[in-house]
């Protein structure tokens, strides 16, 4: 039961045209609707990444402020300087690494 070919019935060039332009719009819904999940993809990634950073740095700060106070004390348990010059002492130091820090960005300018 096998159907003549010369019999079969072609599709129209209009509708050849139609069925492409068809595939096109589905393919570009497509594109879009792909865009925009990895899009919002990559918000949550950012948005995942910057909380980390975020209590990575709490928690560095709250680092550095103790062994600050670590190396005041330290600094006071080996002189016979007051704990006030100590304080002092390691308050200039950490100033003077900032504003070395500072220059050395505006110097790369």
């Amino acid at each position: 039961m096998a159907s003549n070919p010369q019999t079969a019935q072609r599709p129209s060039f209009v509708t050849l045209v139609r069925g492409i332009i068809e595939d096109a719009k589905q393919l570009a819904i497509g594109q879009f609707e792909l865009r925009k999940y990895q899009g919002l993809k990559q918000v949550a990634k950012v948005k995942s990444m910057a909380i980390w950073i975020g209590v990575g740095i709490a928690f560095s700060a709250i680092g550095f402020l103790l062994v600050t106070l670590m190396a005041v004390y330290l600094l006071q348990a080996f002189s016979d300087l007051p704990l006030w010059g100590c304080y002092g002492i390691v308050g200039i130091v950490l100033l003077l690494l900032g504003l070395g820090c500072l220059y050395g960005a505006k110097s790369r300018d």
